[in-house]
């Protein structure tokens, strides 16, 4: 018989407002007895203890309604022992046909044993005996369309061939909500290493090295003694970790969220996040998009639709966070919504829920933003991803195939443990393409920490800004695949660097690497911008070579005694002295934009060299590319 510790189904049994129906003989206050010690030990936890209790009171007297009731719940919620839970149930609808929420939770058992006819039966009567009421209306709804979800979905399974990540990763422990950095390297994980009865939650990370998981790490800088660090995720970089936390020391509630940093591979100090996120209702289980622009978590709030519901926090291009706006009617309900986790593809939302029709107690959606910026009507991902038992934490990774959750399933190690699967296409993303990079100086090779901007090349649309490792110069992203995208990288005392590339779907699955190079700033040192575009034989900006010129007119503001020849260079298409005209015509385009722009005539010149001071020998498009380009040297 498993056991599901992790429910704190402690919560379900109090008996603080049962009212005990029974006579005053011998045999009933012998039956009583028994049921207060067994309610003692509910308690504090001694659960098997009074399963006993609970048992011995019914044996005294079969009619003890209250006892039969605690008995159901554990079977039900604890043990997952549906078939006596039911028993139970049958007991005591067949003592008094009255107690309407009963046949609410039979159904739910049979629902769980797969007895569709038994669950549509109990259904049925629940719906004819219950009270109408919004709540009820919902009860009746969600039982009744888990029914007919659960048939249909058995009767059709998706593919599933879920991997138990193993003894590195699990034990006999409850192991929950992983989260996975873009490069498939590292799992962060929520380990509950309870205490008697109490819950003592830390974060966990293992590396995946030459084929397998090494043994689990604690994330040493996060943790602290006597608190818990629980539900969490990493950013794709493994750079931010955020997490949920109950410091009481610098806490606006019960649970607030924190932020930690890792510099290198040292963790610095978390920090609270502050009133703009946490309150004085609880807040857990923070999700950060890929583009860091929404942060997602879960609340408990008597504003919101019941439950916990999902949130979110939209982010400003100063880093300030938005005030919390609940996410939607569509998503939320009066059960309880956990871990949302927005795909890198920045439009599918991973959540679990037991407020929707489901097949088991708590199921895995899959919910899709709308081009109207709404999200669509949540999708059960199937059995057997969903079972009768509990999923949650729905983690997908940047390849949009592989998938971490948690399962109380058998054959584990113990309670809850991390799996990984393949996703059914039908449950997939969209496609999106990890790229890491890494910036250096280009002379010494010293590692450097950058200001990174990347966008979407066409639109001009910065899809995100970061920095790279102060310790290693390296920075990773995922960005969604199809559209050609420019970064810029600028570092104090340097010349700025910029590039392009282009993220096609058939490098799905594949990292892309980037180095950038950066040169100190000097007289006579020369940098090229490669995103300025112009129509060929044309000296004409286009409107994509904004999005290069704009980073250009920032350096210069914040470095405003530079003075820069912009420098025209053509390829050794036509003849000479037409190349030389072009590009001195080019020359003065982007001259004459950054005056229009504010800089200072006194700070530019501009010349115009034509084909000759080829990089590369003109014999192919893709060099002839190269050597068509605007150059800025320091004069």
């Amino acid at each position: 018989m498993k056991i599901h510790i992790y429910l704190l189904v402690i919560l379900l049994f109090t008996s603080c407002n049962t009212q005990l129906s029974l006579a005053q003989n011998e045999g009933s206050k012998k039956a009583q007895e028994a049921y207060k010690q067994a309610d003692e030990h509910l308690v504090f936890g001694r659960y098997q203890l009074a399963m006993e209790g609970f048992e011995k009171a019914v044996s005294i007297d079969p009619d003890f309604i209250d006892a039969r009731l605690q008995l159901a719940n554990l079977y039900q919620n604890l043990y997952l022992d549906y078939e006596n839970a039911a028993v139970q149930y049958e007991a005591i609808i067949n003592a008094d046909s009255t107690l309407t929420k009963t046949y609410y939770e039979i159904g739910r058992c049979f629902l769980y044993l797969k007895d569709w006819e038994k669950a549509q039966f109990y259904a049925k009567k629940y719906e004819d005996k219950r009270k109408p009421s919004s709540y009820t209306d919902w009860l009746s709804s969600v039982l009744l369309g888990s029914i007919e979800l659960s048939k249909n979905a058995v009767a059709n399974p998706v593919n599933f061939n879920p991997q138990n990540l193993g003894p590195a990763v699990n034990s006999e422990q409850a192991e929950y909500f992983p989260s996975i950095t873009a490069d498939n390297e590292f799992v962060y994980f929520t380990v509950n290493n309870k205490q008697g009865r109490y819950p003592n939650e830390d974060i966990y990370s293992a590396q995946f090295l030459d084929g397998e998981w090494k043994a689990r790490e604690a994330v040493k800088g996060v943790n602290k003694q006597n608190t818990q660090e629980g539900a969490h995720s990493i950013t794709q970089d493994g750079r931010y970790l955020f997490f949920a936390s109950d410091r009481m020391e610098d806490n606006y509630g019960r649970f607030d969220i924190y932020i930690a940093k890792k510099v290198g591979e040292e963790w610095r100090a978390p920090v609270n996040m502050g009133r703009a996120i946490n309150s004085r209702n609880w807040e857990s289980q923070p999700v950060i998009s890929a583009d860091s622009k929404q942060l997602f978590l879960v609340r408990k709030s008597d504003d919101g639709y019941g439950g916990s519901d999902i949130y979110i926090s939209t982010i400003d291009g100063n880093g300030q966070f938005g005030e919390l706006q609940n996410l939607s009617g569509v998503i939320n309900t009066p059960g309880d919504e956990q871990r949302p986790y927005l795909h890198p593809d920045g439009k599918t939302l991973y959540f679990a829920s037991n407020g929707h029709p489901g097949l088991g107690k708590t199921d895995v959606y899959k919910s899709s933003l709308k081009e109207n910026g709404e999200w669509s009507v949540p999708v059960n991902l199937g059995y057997p991803i969903n079972s009768s038992e509990v999923e949650f934490g729905l983690y997908v990774a940047a390849d949009g195939k592989t998938a971490y959750f948690s399962s109380n399933r058998e054959g584990g190690f113990g309670d809850m443990d991390i799996y990984s699967f393949e996703l059914p296409r039908s449950a997939q993303p969209a496609v999106v393409i990890s790229v890491k990079g890494l910036v250096r100086d280009r002379i010494s090779k010293e590692y450097l920490r950058a200001n990174i901007k990347i966008s979407e090349l066409e639109s001009g649309a910065v899809y995100k800004t970061l920095s790279s490792d102060v310790v290693n110069g390296s920075f990773l992203v995922t960005l969604p695949a199809g559209y050609n995208y420019s970064y810029a990288a600028n570092v104090e005392g340097y010349l700025p660097y910029s590039a392009s590339f282009s993220l096609e779907d058939s490098l799905e699955g594949k990292v892309l690497e980037l180095i950038a190079e950066m040169t100190r700033i000097g007289v006579g040192q020369e940098f090229i911008l490669k995103n300025i575009f112009f129509s060929s034989g044309q000296a004409v900006l286009k409107e994509s070579s904004k999005v290069e010129l704009a980073v250009l007119l920032d350096y210069l503001q914040e470095n405003n005694s530079l003075k820069l020849e912009v420098g025209g260079h053509t390829d050794s298409d036509g003849t000479e002295e037409y190349n030389l005209i072009l590009s001195e015509q080019r020359a003065k385009a982007v001259f004459d934009y950054l005056l229009k722009q504010g800089v200072s005539s006194s700070r530019l010149t501009y010349k115009g060299y034509g084909e000759s001071q080829a990089i590369v020998p003109n014999d192919s498009e893709e060099n002839k590319g190269i050597n068509r380009r605007t150059a800025f040297k320091v004069i």
